[in-house]
């Protein structure tokens, strides 16, 4: 009986990992069919027939997330220190098993180490590697400089870690207001209001006109209070599951290029990255379409993908590289410009490089003056919305003092 599994493989000299799913017997058969092609596995993972990954096995918890830059950071250290790849990697297994963790990074990649693989290799079967980094590691095998070759990384990883942070940062003062805002209009509704109502109707009676309307509506809450917690508590967990299902961050990179100013700007993160890779590997020694093959594999939108396989087809038949990006739309004039001047010197990484700096501080741009402009409309936003319920809980007290005098 076969069983689709969920497959990473590279053909070795080839830049470009594999990701696909295919059906076969067992693990085992898939394993042998593809190396008789010619193919290393990096990683399998049994899929079940609805096309969602086989639960029994992930025991429904999040896959680890392995922390890369920081063994990066630790491996080249250690090498520069004097000690060899696999000296490196069990001296930080070593230390990590002292400390009670027996599954950590290090222990995987030392095991297959181990087992006479190659880091480059023993990093691509983990399923959550970068792509950039194990065409780095490969780039750095090749010329025998990896110390080097994890710097590029460390560089690369640092630049996308600031643009992110950038983004997180802005976030984190809106999300904060929004929340501090909804609890206490959440306390108003449910608490202070019903209350307010009954004590109105205690002395006055059944008003009239706006009076009528608000105590009908705090009376309504009133009633339904554990109704309205159990909707509001609904809408919350579905509001953490969205969150943390990823499907909120896809959801706003959609909205998001509905807008063409903000499209642009997203671009502009996306372009950073891409071409922060594209200098990485160029450096490494990879030819400029097999560094565009791995660049493309980063977290670019389907429609970067598409320009940059346009633009990489098009220097396979023989054009230019700035005109190819240039016609692709990847870059502006003054990208173009860098990219024609690195035609003729032949320094392409360093001309990538200042092109995703400038996209980066494009982006930097963006992110500063959207904060400037929202953090004061969602004040404003919080304030009428807090405001217009204290309003209405106060309408029936002043519609009293105007019945007594």
């Amino acid at each position: 009986m076969t069983r689709p599994y969920r497959v990473r493989h590279m053909r070795l000299g080839d830049a470009r990992v594999t990701d696909e799913s295919i059906t076969a017997t067992d693990e085992s058969a898939l394993r042998a069919a593809l190396q008789t092609r010619g193919q290393t596995v990096l990683s399998v993972q049994a899929v079940s027939p609805a096309g969602g990954v086989d639960f029994s096995k992930l025991a429904w918890r999040r896959p680890q997330r392995h922390p890369f830059p920081l063994f990066c950071r630790e491996v080249r250290t250690l090498i520069q220190a004097g000690m060899t790849v696999v000296e490196a990697v069990e001296t930080l297994s070593a230390r990590e098993r002292l400390e009670g963790r027996t599954d950590s990074l290090s222990a995987i990649v030392l095991s297959r180490l181990q087992q006479g693989q190659s880091l480059s290799v023993a990093l691509g079967e983990l399923p959550q590697t970068p792509v950039v980094l194990i065409a780095a590691v490969r780039a750095g095998e090749r010329t025998s400089n990896l110390i080097e070759a994890l710097d590029d990384y460390l560089r690369f990883d640092g630049l996308v870690s600031q643009l992110r942070k950038k983004i997180i940062s802005a976030a984190i003062y809106p999300a904060l207001v929004s929340a501090v805002g909804l609890a206490i209009s959440v306390f108003l509704l449910l608490v202070v209001m019903p209350n307010f109502a009954s004590m109105y109707e205690n002395l006055r009676g059944a008003g009239e006109g706006s009076t009528a309307l608000t105590i009908q509506i705090s009376q309504l809450i009133g009633r339904n209070r554990s109704a309205v917690f159990g909707v509001l508590l609904c809408i919350a967990v579905a509001l953490a599951y969205w969150i943390r299902s990823g499907k909120a961050k896809v959801h706003a990179i959609e909205l998001g290029r509905a807008i063409p100013w903000i499209r642009k700007r997203v671009e502009d993160f996306q372009l950073a990255m891409m071409y922060q890779a594209l200098a990485l590997l160029l450096k490494g020694g990879y030819p400029m379409t097999e560094a565009m093959a791995v660049a493309g594999q980063s977290a670019l939108s389907p429609q970067l993908k598409a320009a940059l396989d346009q633009a990489r087809a098009q220097i396979e038949r023989g054009g230019s590289v700035s005109q190819a990006l240039a016609q692709a739309q990847l870059c502006d004039e003054v990208g173009r410009r860098l990219m024609a001047a690195a035609e003729r010197n032949g320094a392409f990484y360093r001309s990538a490089d200042v092109v995703s700096r400038l996209h980066g501080e494009r982006f930097e741009l963006f992110v500063e003056r959207v904060t400037r402009i929202v953090e004061p409309l969602l004040l404003l936003a919080v304030a009428l919305g807090v405001g217009g319920i204290v309003v209405m809980m106060y309408l029936p007290v002043f519609d009293m003092a105007t019945q007594l005098r």
